[in-house]
């Protein structure tokens, strides 16, 4: 009976999946399953007698594991979960083992045998390590990333985020985890933020917000630009949100001022470097485009005096957005009419054109009757767009605000891993980067810009804001370093993670707010601001050097009259054409500047230490000046002409107000028209 039962529980150990067996007190097999011969790489149980005889070796790597679980079995009769690495007996493979063990007594208490149970857990160990190599890769990127990011589970509690929010709080991100926004914002605004929350887990898709948010470390509020969208857990089921935030303050700012100053000169903008069309309302075929806009289109200048329907060369997939852009401002929802769209070109293509306007008159009752606007070719900013769109669809969904290029550096500036969606913005291929410093790869004032961002991480563990440029072949970029010291266990190598944010579009648009601040719209010269500043100058060098200078003050002659009769658009093309030819009339350290009108001025340096040689150069220029602009100017396929009065003041710098000599030189160009036009004048009393 009792060799039956035997039999039975041998049957039963041996379907066991997990490696069983039943040892005496001092190692001695009593029994092993086939798992356990399995495990260890053998066939059977006689293969490993033959190989290791009758006992079982410790198959710990560390000695004192055995030890230990020895220890254990005796004191508590019991061992759980046990886990250690350990070797197969037959190849001497490393693998790691989880054991659970039960002694066994007799009626005395006396240890007979003890039996358990062996798992092989290397695939779960190697999963696990991998996991977490993972999350630490996760969490090294999100502290990395500039913007704000974290997120929260259904009940609005934060699940985590990157430093860059936290000090938002003056917290850590390890005091935000856990805890909701009423912890740090009070009741009121944490309910209104649960509530955006809610938008976004509605629509089941990334929504966009703008709110203030505390500034970096806390400091006074900014603009910043939200995006919040749900996650999935495991089942797929919404599991909470998870939320990027750019800093926008600096980019509103800078759209604040240059459309205070497009506001300023919008006539003069429309009417000069852009295409221009007019719409009669009145109308059905009230559409009318100037030439600049039919040469965009690839159509000729007959084209240009032709009115159509509104919306003909419109693609019909953009057709009914630019309509609903249209209505809304003609309904007053909106100040102005903006739309982008594909417009048909005369070889067939699509190009996309920015329409904007405005109502410019209206009937008795307030009914809108008539628009002007603008129209400026888009399309390589559109294909920008959309190479950068595809850029974007390939990061992960939460490192959607991830910028092109991502760098892994050692302390010394060595890369030692690359990750960049946009080629274009590498001065050399990724292969040829990877093991150089940053020194043999960027030019010496980019590269010492990115060796003090990463010393500065260095120091305080991130740094940011650092800006470096480089002459790429697409023309010069702007970069922003974002740089945050990468954890590493002890003795390994110093890492930092850098992200460059290309921020050539914010330059550019700074630029062109200084641009319009220190010259006319519509001729490209400098203004009557810029000009005073060289005419002050003017004179402290004239003064310093003892050479005279020369101040000439041009006005057209009937040029109301050329208006009156062509129209504006027409007078605008002839004062364009005015300030070229003045300029090549003009050396390179000489002045030209329109002063409004049909004024222009010509400021010419370094003439002579004589008086009369320098009369007489400044004679011979003007002279020069009359016989340019006496010639012809063919606008439009017509033949027009405009002559010059031209007044001139001759001067060695002393203390005269600026304001004195152009006065002088206006009186010198109006005694020049009463002489009967086309002629110059000097200004003969002392200045």
């Amino acid at each position: 009976m009792f060799a039956t039962q035997q039999d039975q529980l041998k049957s039963l150990f041996d379907l066991l999946p997990l490696g069983a067996y039943r040892l005496g007190m001092d190692g001695t097999i009593l029994y092993a399953n086939a798992a356990l011969m399995r495990l260890n790489g053998f066939a059977s149980e006689a293969e490993m007698l033959a190989a290791h005889g009758a006992f079982i070796p410790n198959p710990c790597l560390d000695p004192s594991r055995r030890a230990l679980f020895y220890e254990r079995l005796r004191e508590e009769g019991r061992v759980r979960n046990f886990e250690s690495e350990a070797v197969r007996y037959k190849t001497g493979e490393h693998m790691w083992i989880r054991e659970h063990a039960q002694l066994v007594r007799d009626e005395r208490g006396t240890p007979l045998y003890f039996e358990g149970t062996v798992e092989d857990i290397t695939p779960e160990r190697t999963t696990l390590k991998a996991l977490q190599h993972s999350e630490s890769m996760f969490q090294n990127i999100l502290q990395a990333i500039p913007d704000r990011i974290w997120m929260k589970d259904l009940e609005g509690v934060y699940l985590t985020c990157n430093q860059a929010f936290a000090s938002g709080l003056q917290a850590t991100p390890e005091l935000v985890c856990g805890t909701t926004d009423a912890h740090w914002l009070g009741i009121e605004l944490a309910t209104a933020i649960l509530a955006s929350d809610a938008v976004a887990l509605k629509a089941g898709r990334a929504v966009r917000f703008e709110e203030y948010m505390a500034g970096p470390d806390g400091s006074r509020p900014m603009l910043y630009e939200i995006v919040k969208t749900p996650f999935l857990d495991h089942d797929g089921a919404c599991a909470g949100v998870i939320c990027i935030a750019h800093n926008i303050q600096q980019r509103k700012n800078s759209e604040a001022k240059l459309r205070d100053t497009t506001e300023q000169l919008e006539l003069a903008i429309m009417g000069a470097d852009l295409g221009q069309w007019d719409h009669d309302l009145t109308l059905e075929k009230g559409y009318r485009m100037d030439l600049r806009s039919c040469l965009m289109l690839g159509r000729g200048a007959e084209e240009s005096g032709k009115r159509r329907a509104w919306g003909h060369l419109i693609h019909p997939d953009d057709l009914p957005g630019a309509l609903r852009a249209m209505q809304e401002h003609l309904q007053g929802h909106t100040p102005a009419y903006e739309a982008e769209y594909r417009a048909r070109h005369s070889d067939g293509r699509w190009i996309w054109l920015s329409s904007r306007g405005k109502i410019v008159q209206s009937r008795q009752d307030g009914s809108p009757q008539r628009m002007v606007g603008t129209l400026m070719d888009v399309s390589v900013r559109k294909q920008s767009e959309m190479q950068l769109r595809a850029t974007q669809a390939e990061l992960q969904a939460t490192l959607g605000a991830l910028p092109d290029l991502l760098v892994e550096y050692s302390a010394t500036g060595v890369c030692r891993a690359l990750h960049c969606h946009n080629l274009a913005g590498l001065l050399t291929p990724v292969e040829n980067q990877i093991g150089k410093c940053v020194s043999d790869v960027l030019p010496q004032e980019a590269a010492s810009i990115c060796l003090a961002a990463l010393e500065e991480a260095q120091t305080h563990g991130r740094s940011s804001g650092k800006q470096y440029s480089l002459e790429l072949p697409g023309g010069m970029q702007w970069f922003e370093l974002s740089v945050v010291r990468k954890p590493t266990d002890p003795g390994e190598e110093e890492r930092f993670i850098a992200i460059a944010r290309n921020i050539t579009a914010r330059k550019l648009a700074e630029n062109a707010i200084e641009h319009l601040a220190f010259h006319d719209s519509l001729t490209g010269l400098p203004n009557r601001r810029l000009f005073n500043d060289r005419l002050q100058g003017a004179l402290h060098t004239s003064f310093r050097m003892q050479q005279h200078a020369a101040l000439l003050f041009i006005d057209l002659d009937k040029f109301k009259e050329l208006n009156d009769q062509h129209g504006h658009e027409v007078g605008d093309l002839l004062l364009q054409e005015v300030g070229r030819r003045l300029q090549l009339c003009s050396r390179a350290i000489d002045t030209v500047a329109r002063m409004g009108g049909d004024e222009f001025v010509l400021l010419v340096q370094d003439l002579s230490a004589s008086d009369e040689s320098a009369r007489l150069h400044a004679s011979t220029i003007a002279h020069k000046i009359i016989d340019s602009l006496n010639e012809p100017y063919v606008i439009r396929g017509l033949s027009h002409r405009v002559t010059p009065s031209i007044g001139v003041v001759v001067f060695l710098g002393k203390n005269i107000p600026p304001d004195i000599l152009l006065k002088n030189a206006d009186m010198a160009m109006y005694q020049a028209k009463g002489m009967g036009r086309n002629t110059v004048r000097f200004h003969s009393a002392p200045p």
